[in-house]
């Protein structure tokens, strides 16, 4: 659900770009022509200065139904189904797949304590710490703040009490799971994915470090202002990312397919046991005051409801729940849901700065009575009106 929201990372969408020259024709690798709502959506997007390039795939029925690819991986290269990009952090799904899939083995549980396993510098002293589980982490309720540097002195304190239910959205929450599980079964995060989740799985286009079968295959940054970036650059300076480095809460890299195939595998609950899928979908985390958490739009289009589960966020509809995560940062944009009870899905890859209310349009185009994307664009709505 979080990318994140809040009146810092939404006052962007008061900026307008500027229009480029229009894309060739979408790459098709379905059978089935993407629908010309969504193909046009699409056209229009791909148009502007800040979006370089768009991969989607539609899952109905527990089968990718169509997917199409606009713009350009980089100058003069096509996006296609190969082109991998970077999905932020649509990455801290990886983890908590992980996570559950540990637990349903009997290798772990979520209600473990972190301490057992994992000194964090920064908290370890405080007796709050001990109370920290994989479950209460994943699930954004470990009153943190996103990141360090969010604090003066750029270390991590609790806001509040721990496991109380109120959501605070936390990339470095996510981190410490991954800490503990890498000191727990003395594995890298990374082989702990391909061994319990991908490799299983079958799936070999997601990645959470820099593989080699990347290179060359990467969508080159765009920012807001229409800028090119090389392949792998972290926020627009001099930083990126090097071979070996990795995070389970930011910078995952996957093609549309590759992604896809994972939504598929969650919808079909492989590798998981029915009561496994049903703690992943169950509320554990909500909030009133939290800026994207609770629901400004009309009340019939509201979702109910709003928060997180184990690792994704919660869009309740009736007769339906949405699964879903969102990645935006300096230059991409993302968002994946699956609906277990009507077996549908959503990969939407963008390539661009300031595309959160471009994948939000898209996904209004592509499903309209969708509650979720509505509670987004009444959200996008109140910031752009200055509202807060």
């Amino acid at each position: 659900m979080k990318f994140t929201v809040t009146p810092l990372a939404l006052a962007f969408v008061l900026a307008t770009p500027s229009a480029a020259c229009a894309d060739p024709e979408p790459t098709q690798t379905s059978s089935v022509q993407v629908p010309e709502t969504a193909a046009e959506i699409a056209r229009q997007k791909i148009a502007q200065s800040n979006i370089a390039g768009i991969g989607i795939a539609r899952i109905e029925d527990g089968k990718v139904a169509w997917s199409g690819y606009w713009g350009e991986q980089s100058p003069g290269v096509p996006v296609s189904e190969q082109t991998a990009f970077n999905a932020a952090s649509v990455a801290k799904t990886l983890i908590a797949e992980t996570v559950l899939r540990l637990s349903d083995q009997g290798q772990m549980s979520l209600d473990d304590p972190i301490s057992d396993h994992f000194e964090h510098t920064d908290l370890s002293l405080d007796p709050r710490y001990a109370s920290l589980t994989p479950r209460i982490l994943l699930s954004h309720q470990a009153a943190l703040l996103n990141w360090p540097w969010l604090y003066d002195d750029d270390k991590l304190a609790f806001t509040a009490d721990p496991g109380l239910g109120e959501i605070n959205y936390s990339g470095a929450g996510i981190e410490i799971v991954m800490r503990y599980l890498e000191a727990r079964f003395e594995k890298s995060y990374p082989d702990l994915v391909k061994e319990v989740l991908l490799d299983p799985l079958g799936i070999e286009e997601i990645a959470v470090n820099r593989e080699p079968w990347l290179e060359g295959r990467v969508s080159n940054p765009v920012n807001r202002d229409g800028t090119i970036f090389a392949p792998f650059n972290r926020s627009g300076n001099d930083n990126f990312i090097q071979i070996g480095d990795y995070t389970a809460a930011d910078n995952m890299y996957a093609t549309v397919p590759g992604y896809a195939q994972l939504l598929i595998a969650l919808i079909e609950g492989a590798g998981l046991s029915a009561a496994m899928q049903a703690e992943r979908a169950t509320l554990h985390s909500a909030s009133d005051s939290s800026s994207g958490d609770f629901c400004i739009a009309e009340p019939a289009d509201c979702p109910d409801p709003i928060g997180y589960g184990i690792g994704w966020g919660l869009f309740g509809e009736p007769g339906r729940t949405i699964l879903n995560h969102g990645g935006n940062d300096f230059a991409e944009h993302a968002q994946v849901y699956f609906i277990p009870e009507t077996r549908e899905g959503l990969v939407l890859f963008v390539n661009g700065g300031n595309a959160f209310p471009v994948g939000i349009e898209i996904i209004e185009t592509i499903d309209p009575k969708l509650r979720m994307a509505k509670h987004f664009r009444a959200l996008i709505e109140r910031m752009r009106d200055g509202g807060g």
